[in-house]
């Protein structure tokens, strides 16, 4: 039997991303942000002009390790966190910033961002997030 899962695609990715760079600007906060599918591959980016440049690869960290663990980043135990980090070469991160995409209960896809504050990244994934949910319902 073929499982039918919701899975984010280009269209959603892009869409997530104007809302998540458009609450970056109205908070100030040039920011790194990256969607990927629910395999956390990614599908969009964005470096906004003036965000850190090693944000990036902390945005993808976040993007992938939502994606994989069905939850935001964050919320592990600090050495747990390191642990993380160090075994898998810097692919997934306990940084906060990182936000599933849940549709139906099930994860489609995650949002990353970095260079702001914590809860600068965590509002501009979730600004993304709510746009395309309130785009699906």
């Amino acid at each position: 039997m073929l499982n039918h899962r919701p899975e984010l695609n280009d269209t959603s990715a892009l869409l997530i991303l104007e809302a998540a760079r458009n609450h970056a600007i109205a908070i100030g906060v040039a920011q790194n942000i990256v969607i990927v599918d629910a395999s956390g591959h990614m599908l969009a980016m964005c470096r906004m002009q003036g965000a850190k440049f090693l944000s990036i690869e902390t945005a993808t960290a976040k993007a992938v390790t939502a994606a994989s663990i069905a939850a935001p980043t964050g919320n592990a135990p600090e050495e747990a966190g390191k642990l993380l980090g160090i075994t898998t070469q810097g692919k997934f991160t306990n940084l906060k910033g990182g936000l599933p995409v849940i549709i139906d209960g099930q994860v489609a896809g995650a949002v990353g961002v970095g260079s702001g504050a914590p809860d600068q990244d965590i509002a501009v994934a979730q600004a993304g997030i709510d746009a395309l949910m309130q785009a699906l319902a």
